[in-house]
């Protein structure tokens, strides 16, 4: 019989999922004819531009440019079109994951280079299969059809995760910038036994197939448990050669009558509400996504290319000296990563300076927060709401990597970028997936849990708590991987849980004061449902994006202190992190540097009432939970209660529990921790507990009212 209630159950699971993704599928399909309707009335636009010219572009050359613009094309917003674009070892020994590829880990058998493991990379087009880097072209299917050319980016992505190794004596610089060296450099990745799926991010029709996809079709259809997306949005500013010449293209809005700009960087928008689909319903799907390279670019401190915008018909001008040039991207240090890379079930990525190596008399490690320096290119958050982004950051510059040229060829070549940092991170990840599966029966991360488990063990960089620029810290390999042991040697607490509708789940733990305390939850959220089309409505908009509002605290159970997470200033972006309630977050962090030692209680509640992907009321939510610095799981008894308990001898079993207003619950714990009985009375200020059933021995009994708690300790002869 039970086994009959848990194929039902695991059956209904996976029905629902179905019906969410094909519900997905009818939303995302019904938008893709939108957007191609869209996209041929621009078309028709430009092909009558360029035959009005006084130079036209030939037939060939016209139809093969927007042969490709209708490949890469992500949205329209007010009929201006966006369009998708590639982001452009000591990286290994700087992110600590050389102790994992070389067996280094206590408690781990043996060592972890990808065995088994299988990541998706949607980038630039094909990769290069028989690049000698990978050792065997069988590591790499390419699903694309043979018509989507080799990309160098793709190639350069994927051995940035899967490389053999290959070293170069390298021409660099010293950290002044100036000093030339020669650097050997390496261009082993982070599984370099895993295996890949290849994709284009363009639209196209996957080969064997018959319909032509966009890129969230090929994520909601492959259901890939890890992927890499090394591409996005440019929005701001962004230095090309355009129709125009080269020069700085603004991506956004100029009105030239009134002199305002608007951009849509931080905006919760289309590609972001899709991949918060995707993973709600598919929560075993860990996506990570680069943050962009837009930092600091524009005309103003760059002045030797001009400015252009474009005018209501579509047409590019260039800023004349009368007009107010938009501000140059992220100028005040913040607002530059762009729309797509700032839903909230994803993992953002920023980039960072490799950390000092032997060149510079140091041995590459982190040690010390001022090690990290963020990469000068790397976009920096937060959301327009305030949340943190990026999540994470790892290196992304100078960077050798394994290249080709679109027909195919072994080359190499040295780059910079969110590109480099994002698979470096989904490597990480899948070495943790790899040592997960040992551990734990062959069970899988889900996307919650592995966020969770990149943003507890970060090491600190930037500011204190999480930032714009670095999210919650710089990566590490080694950490997570102790985490996972310690967590197999019941030392921490890391575990899923379910949060039902206005109830609050509680942990308590002791500490002896020595370590800090710090606790994590993530959740996967359903999508934020946005009503905004206009630039003035969507930019900046400070709504938060989040729908399930969980809550984190920790108490301090003898003095009553309330601990709160870390919350960035949406005003303020670039200050350090403050603690207090956070609204936009489905991440919760709480840190206690130095706690008095004691008996401490954890709490998970939630604001309003839970709901799920299609706005209907849920009966829970389920969220991932980390908990490091604790000494042991305490049981109730340890709440101070009377110094002496409560006997019950001669027949008496009732306890009678009695408050100045109404019992919210009771509930009777053996010495242990066990819950043994919870009790939700209806509307009552008195109420006898009977014990009548139990067995000899000391139970702890808790009570809770609206504003008061009660603890007591009960012996039963």
């Amino acid at each position: 019989m039970r086994r009959s209630v848990l194929v039902a159950l695991l059956l209904g699971g996976l029905l629902n999922a179905q019906q969410g993704n094909d519900k997905l599928k009818k939303e995302m399909d019904e938008r893709r004819e939108q957007l191609f309707k869209q996209f041929e009335f621009y078309a028709q636009k430009q092909i009558y531009r360029n035959n009005s010219t006084d130079d036209p572009k030939s037939e060939s050359v016209i139809k093969r440019d927007l042969k490709k613009e209708r490949e890469t094309i992500s949205f329209f917003f007010e009929g201006m079109p966006y369009f998708l674009s590639a982001f452009d070892t000591d990286q290994i020994k700087n992110s600590n994951v050389d102790a994992i590829q070389e067996g280094a880990i206590d408690g781990l058998t043996g060592s972890f280079n990808g065995e088994g493991m299988k990541v998706s990379v949607f980038d630039g087009g094909r990769v290069y299969a028989a690049h000698t880097d990978f050792g065997s072209s069988a590591r790499i299917t390419n699903k694309e059809a043979a018509t989507i050319p080799y990309s160098s980016h793709a190639t350069g992505v994927t051995g940035m995760m899967g490389s053999k190794g290959h070293s170069l004596s390298v021409t660099s610089r010293k950290r002044d910038g100036r000093t030339p060296i020669i650097v050997e450099m390496n261009t082993k990745g982070m599984m370099p036994e895993a295996v890949f799926d290849s994709y284009y991010f363009g639209n196209s029709t996957l080969d064997g197939e018959t319909t032509e996809k966009d890129v969230s079709a090929k994520i909601r259809d492959s259901k890939p448990a890890l992927s890499n997306h090394s591409y996005g949005n440019v929005i701001g500013w962004n230095l090309t050669q355009g129709t125009e010449g080269v020069g700085f293209y603004w991506n956004g809005s100029y009105d030239p009558s009134d002199r305002r700009s608007y951009d849509l960087n931080g905006t919760y928008y289309n590609r972001d509400k899709e991949l918060d689909d995707i993973v709600y319903n598919n929560p075993y799907m860990v996506v990570v996504k680069s943050a962009g390279n837009s930092y600091g670019k524009g005309p103003t401190s760059n002045t030797m290319f001009p400015g252009y915008y474009v005018k209501s018909d579509g047409t590019w001008e260039q800023f004349s000296s009368t007009d107010v040039l938009p501000p140059d991207n992220c100028a005040a240090g913040y607002d530059c990563i762009p729309m797509g890379a700032v839903a909230k079930n994803i993992i953002t990525v920023g980039a960072t300076e490799k950390i000092r190596t032997a060149s510079d008399g140091f041995d590459g490690r982190y040690t010390q927060v001022s090690d990290v320096t963020k990469a000068s290119y790397s976009s920096a958050g937060p959301r327009d709401d305030g949340a943190v982004k990026p999540d994470i950051a790892g290196v992304g510059s100078n960077i050798l990597y394994p290249s080709t040229s679109s027909a195919g060829s072994t080359t190499y070549g040295v780059g910079n970028g969110t590109s480099f940092s994002a698979p470096q991170v989904t490597g990480i990840l899948g070495l943790w997936s790899q040592i997960y599966k040992s551990l734990f029966a062959g069970k899988n991360l889900n996307a919650a849990s592995a966020k969770n488990l990149l943003i507890h063990t970060a090491q600190e960089a930037g500011n204190v708590g999480p930032d714009v620029w670095y999210g919650w810290g710089f990566v590490d390999a080694k950490k997570g991987a102790e985490l996972l042991v310690q967590k197999n040697q019941n030392k921490v607490i890391f575990e899923d849980k379910d949060l039902k509708n206005a109830q609050k789940n509680e942990i308590l733990v002791k500490t002896d004061g020595a370590q800090p305390l710090k606790a994590t939850i993530v959740w996967t959220d359903p999508s934020y449902k946005f009503n905004y089309n206009t630039y003035s409505a969507a930019h900046n908009n400070r709504t938060s994006k989040l729908v399930n509002d969980l809550d984190l605290r920790i108490t301090n159970v003898q003095t009553n202190e309330v601990h709160y997470p870390w919350k960035l200033d949406v005003n303020a972006p670039r200050n350090p992190a403050t603690k207090g309630d956070n609204t936009v977050d489905n991440v919760e962090q709480v840190l206690i540097d130095q706690p008095a030692a004691g008996v401490y209680k954890i709490e998970v509640s939630n604001k309003g009432t839970l709901v799920n992907n299609d706005g209907a009321n849920a009966e829970k939510q389920t969220y991932s939970i980390i908990v490091t610095g604790y000494t042991e799981i305490s049981s109730p008894e340890v709440i101070p209660a009377e110094a002496s308990p409560t006997l019950l001898a001669d027949g008496n079993n009732k306890v009678n529990v009695k408050f100045v207003e109404n019992i919210n619950s009771i509930k009777v714990f053996d010495m242990s921790g066990r819950l043994i009985r919870s009790i939700a009375p209806s509307s009552v200020q008195t109420y006898d507990v009977d014990f009548s059933g139990f067995p000899a021995g000391i139970y702890v009994l808790t009570a809770s009212s609206a504003n008061h708690k009660l603890s007591k300790k009960i012996r039963k002869q």
